[in-house]
């Protein structure tokens, strides 16, 4: 009987709870369908936030309010059980067979009365359910079909919002351009006058560029006489010390010297006979076009620009030669100086090591000296004291005869080490000397080498400065002046041609533009009609549901009454029911197993997401209490034996200052919490949480993150669809590159991404190279290209997606898609687990941004990725134009491609 009223109390508790859901529910949905008759709308985010906030509290009130009622009837059941116990002892005592027989006859009589009115309220409740379960279907299915239906026509409206905004954004570019290309057109209206005075000028100055011509080839001819006479000199003299100091170095050295003056010297003959080529033909063409000029002023112009052209021409071409002659002598010069510069320091550090031994032998015969000198004064000193001792004592010679000739011998023995000594310093000084006179010998060696080296090094050096001031002087005043004209003509007629194109483009995208804001506002129209008529819908549906919600709280008045009368009849049982209910996380409060599994993916993620948010700051918390609890269980077991004496002795002088449990039962009370931790984890078999299970299950997660992903640029955490204001600058500005200095050191890298960055911006024309503007096309393949970016962290990522993804984006002529994944490297997560602090960024995210042309893009456009990092190549095409930039670096052939395009570019222009 005790246990049916205690299953029966449990499934009251159960159905109040539902019903407090219910209402809540029917609380939130009649709050819902109020905003929707006042406003018209569904609620924003921020008030779906605030009514999912109210909820909680309210479920937190209603959960504190029920552990209130459960800790009351729990210290009412208590105080009754004492109460019954102190009357049983009573009887006892007072009354025999007879009353105790009474007594159970009248337990017997409460019990059946108590369970028949269980029983009945049981078939209430069940028929209750029932009617609520059915209601509560329908209830659901009808939220679900306003739901959806709200959830189109806000998806519908936030498509037509954003067409309008991009209609009206691209209406002000157009009229911002229009802006400055008519205040571009007066500048080179201006320009335009200007250059045709200039030109003037430019006419009167050729005139005297050609008679001073001829004045400097004269010049030429002189000054070139005069190098090859001063060279002839310098080669001479060079010869003649040449085979002065060079008479120690080895043959090898002379042929290879030999060498290379000679190449040296036909190089520059050659290039002098080019040059006097050259000026012959400059000749011939000046003496045609003076004849020329005053027959017809347009044919004299034409040949002077061709003349020009083939001037700067072999002027680059000298430029290019002498810049190749500079290198290879400053190349040689340098490699003459670091020589130089190791052979002095060698010698530097050989000069202070001898002398540091100099220094010390030295020390060392200066001791050996005053050791020799002090020895000898010894036995001199003893000497005399034996001569004076015989003189004193002639008559005890026969008894100091024979320490006499010991002494003696003593003395012979000392003079033949000191000869020995003396020989073998002798013998080491020699030594060191020799090695003294060929250390210097060397040194005076490599001192001559070096001042013949230097001796060549500053000949070479004032021939090429010579030669270098000679070219760059004639270079400079004859060519600066007509590029600088040049270049301003070819720029004039370069932009007025820009300008009719852009004009007529400008043109044309106005009428396009025009028609779709038509059209939109034709859409808009037929959209608030059917929002209207869908609102009428909404609001016959909602009279509906207050009438069903009126019913369900008429039902669920009278369950808690039913209910409250019920908790009067409460057990002891619930406490331990309750406790261990209070395992259970709020996120999983009142759903079974079998709900959770049922539950569809989002449901269920959100609700994990959930939990894991409650339980922040547990596990590390656990983790410390875990550990002191083990070193202090440890310290109990090691000194069991002197504990029980210590602990008593310690107790009775801290009894009187404060009052504390005794240390013993304090311990048992720690075992008894790790005994039952240790039994909760080895309860269900099946389920058993291990170091390998938690492992296998982070291991499981890695792996699905380490597969790619399309996301968008405008993607936040928490779902919410915000367009993202798009930003102000180009991809060749300066915030691109400090976010791919950020990414990587690498400035290959760097270079690749920026160029195919400016690619897809400038699609479908080509980039303009150094403020040149290009009529060409770029031509992508059709499955498009991508480019592939590697070890980043999450800062460099999110500026990808949130400031240089969108610039790509706002060229309509592209389909760009974005890729991302998550990729753990074991070895540093190995450095992480040891604690090293320099690993505290991760570069873990890995990015792939494919773009395609919206003409050749197929409808389905699946783009097929690989799921290993590097395994498979990506789909960049090889041969495209936009294809030449990866995140790898770049090889040599794909950067002479690159100069071959520009220079044939710069020549077409041109």
């Amino acid at each position: 009987m005790e246990q049916d009223l205690r299953d029966a109390y449990a499934a009251l508790k159960l159905l109040r709870a539902d019903l407090v859901k219910t209402r809540r529910d029917k609380q939130v949905l009649e709050a819902s369908l109020r905003h929707v008759q006042t406003h018209g709308l569904p609620p924003s985010a921020a008030h779906i936030r605030e009514s999912r906030e109210t909820q909680l509290m309210q479920q937190e009130d209603a959960n504190s309010q029920l552990w209130r009622l459960a800790i009351k009837f729990n210290n009412k059941l208590l105080k009754m059980e004492k109460m019954k116990m102190d009357n049983n002892c009573q009887k006892k005592d007072n009354l025999h067979d007879i009353g105790d027989k009474q007594h159970k006859n009248e337990d017997q009589m409460e019990t059946q009365t108590l369970y028949k009115k269980l029983q009945s309220l049981t078939i209430t409740v069940e028929e209750q359910t029932e009617t609520i379960s059915t209601q509560r279907a329908a209830f659901l299915l009808q939220k679900k079909e306003l739901k959806t239906m709200l959830k189109e026509m806000q998806q519908m409206l936030h498509k037509e919002k954003n067409k309008v905004l991009d209609a009206v954004l691209e209406q002000q570019q157009i009229k911002e351009k229009y802006e400055l290309l008519e205040t571009q057109v007066d500048m080179l209206k201006e320009e335009k006058s200007y250059l045709e005075k200039e030109m003037k000028e430019m006419e009167i100055q050729l005139e005297t560029q050609a008679r001073t011509s001829s004045t400097l080839t004269q010049q030429l001819k002189e000054k070139e006489e005069d190098i090859l006479k001063w060279k002839r000199e310098e080669m001479l003299q060079f010869d003649e010390k040449r085979n002065e100091l060079m008479e120690e170095v080895n043959v090898r050295l002379r042929r290879e010297k030999e060498v290379r003056e000679k190449e040296l010297y036909d190089t520059y003959e050659q290039k002098m006979l080019e040059l006097q080529g050259e000026n012959e033909l400059l000749k011939v063409e000046l003496n045609c076009e003076k004849e020329k000029k005053f027959r017809d002023e347009d044919e004299i112009r034409e040949r002077h620009e061709r003349a020009l052209n083939e001037l700067e021409r072999n002027c680059a071409e000298l430029k290019a030669h002498i810049a190749d002659m500079e290198s290879e002598r400053t190349a040689d010069v340098k490699k003459y100086e670091e020589a130089l510069k190791e052979a002095e320091e060698q010698h530097a550090t050989t000069v202070k090591s001898l002398e540091v031994k100099l220094v010390e032998v030295q020390k060392q015969l200066a001791a050996s000296k005053a050791n020799r000198s002090t020895e000898r004064q010894e036995y001199e000193e003893n000497l005399a004291e034996v001569l004076k001792k015989l003189q004193d004592q002639r008559e005890d010679r026969d008894q100091h005869v024979s320490t006499i000739r010991r002494l003696q011998s003593d003395l012979e023995v000392a003079q033949t080490q000191l000869e020995m000594s003396k020989a073998e310093l002798a013998k080491e000084v020699k030594n060191n000397q020799e090695r003294l006179n060929g250390m210097l010998q060397q040194l005076r060696d490599q001192q001559h080498n070096e001042e013949r080296n230097a001796m060549i090094v500053r000949d070479l050096e004032s021939k090429l400065s010579e030669a270098q001031l000679q070219f760059g002087d004639k270079e400079t005043n004859l060519l600066a002046r007509l590029n600088e004209y040049e270049k301003k003509l070819i720029k004039t007629s370069q932009i007025a041609a820009q300008h009719e194109d852009t004009t007529r483009m400008l043109a044309l995208k106005n009428k396009t533009l025009q028609q779709e804001i038509c059209e939109a506002r034709h859409t808009l129209k037929l959209m608030t009609e059917e929002l209207q008529s869908l609102q009428s819908v909404c609001e016959e549906k909602t009279q509906e549901h207050m009438r069903c919600m009126n019913q369900i709280q008429v039902q669920c008045e009278s369950l808690e009454t039913q209910l409250l009368s019920a908790e009067d009849q409460r057990e002891p049982s619930y406490a331990t029911k309750s406790v261990h209910d209070s395992s259970t996380l709020d996120a999983f409060h009142g759903r079974t197993d079998d709900e959770i599994t049922g539950m569809s993916p989002w449901r269920s993620w959100d609700l994990l997401r959930s939990g894991i948010k409650e339980i922040d700051g547990f596990l590390p918390q656990l983790q410390t209490l875990l550990g002191a609890m083990n070193d202090a269980l440890i310290l109990c077991d090691t000194h069991a034996d002197a504990l029980p004496v210590l602990c008593e002795r310690l107790e009775r002088e801290a009894a009187s200052e404060k009052e504390q449990l005794p240390i013993l039962t304090t311990a048992l009370r720690l075992l008894r919490f790790a005994g039952m931790l240790k039994a909760r984890t080895q309860e269900e078999e099946e389920v058993s949480v291990t170091a390998d299970f938690v492992q296998s299950f982070r291991k499981r997660v890695l792996n699905a993150l380490a597969q790619w992903y399309e996301c968008d640029a405008g993607d936040n955490d928490q779902g919410e669809i915000k367009p993202m204001p798009t930003p102000t600058f180009t991809t060749t500005s300066r915030e691109t590159a400090l976010i791919l200095q950020n990414w990587t050191d690498d400035r290959t890298k760097q270079l690749g991404v920026r160029r195919w960055l400016a690619r897809m911006e400038a699609y479908p024309g080509v980039p303009p190279l150094r403020g040149a503007s290009s009529n060409r096309v770029l031509e992508l393949p059709p499955e498009g290209c991508t480019l592939e970016l590697d070890d980043m962290t999450s800062e460099v990522k999110d500026a990808f997606l949130l400031l240089v993804i969108p610039i790509l984006k706002q060229n309509r002529a592209l389909h760009v898609r974005v890729f991302i994944r998550y990729v753990c490297n074991k070895e540093a997560m190995l450095k992480q687990q040891e604690g090293d602090e320099e690993v505290g960024i991760e570069k873990v995210w890995s990015m792939r941004i494919h773009a395609q042309s919206t003409v050749t893009r197929p409808r389905p456009s699946s783009l097929k990725l690989s799921p290993s990092s590097r395994g498979s190549p990506s789909p960049l095409a090889p041969t495209s134009p936009a294809s030449s930039v990866s995140s790898l670096s770049s090889t040599a052939s794909s950067r002479l491609q690159i100069i071959q395009e520009r220079l044939q570019y710069l020549h077409h222009n041109v």
